[in-house]
């Protein structure tokens, strides 16, 4: 009984994990030519490349162009938001570790930690926003194959974490 919530919330962390990654190589993929292959010119320009299973996700849900730009347009609607909560969460777990190492209090060091808990629920707050934009852009079979296609990562890190004894 425990394990199923488990599995929903790990789920909803891959998909609010994966919500940045999947609309980069969503707007990536829009940026390749209907030939399939890109110009040296478009991969120096491209940000980053798609990892592959994020590349194999694109190509299994089906995107329609129109898809593809929509979501391209919440990423980058989203994209600055994340950045500054990104590093602001770097930051303040940056100065947490640095106050684990010098004779601060227990106060200080539980208030940093309450700090970075609070930023941490912020960004994936954030995340989450962005991945139900993203979500109301697919139709109900993509949305049903995305979930399959979660359930499978989700599977991968299970069995990672598991061979780590997490």
């Amino acid at each position: 009984m425990f394990a199923q919530p488990v599995s929903a919330i790990a789920a909803v962390f891959v998909v609010i994990s994966s919500a940045g990654a999947m609309s980069t190589a969503i707007a990536q993929a829009n940026q390749m030519p209907l030939g399939g292959s890109r110009s040296s010119l478009q991969l120096a320009q491209a940000p980053s490349r798609p990892r592959p299973d994020e590349a194999q996700w694109l190509r299994e849900l089906n995107l329609n162009a129109n898809q593809m730009r929509q979501i391209q347009a919440i990423r980058q609607q989203y994209q600055s938001q994340l950045n500054q909560e990104r590093q602001a969460l770097q930051q303040a777990s940056q100065e947490l570790r640095q106050l684990m190492t010098t004779n601060a209090s227990a106060d200080q060091i539980r208030q940093k930690f309450t700090q970075v808990q609070t930023l941490r629920q912020k960004l994936a707050n954030t995340r989450l926003d962005s991945m139900l934009a993203i979500r109301t852009v697919l139709n109900p079979q993509q949305r049903q194959k995305l979930g399959e296609l979660m359930g499978r990562k989700n599977k991968q890190l299970r069995d990672w974490a598991s061979d780590r004894n997490f």
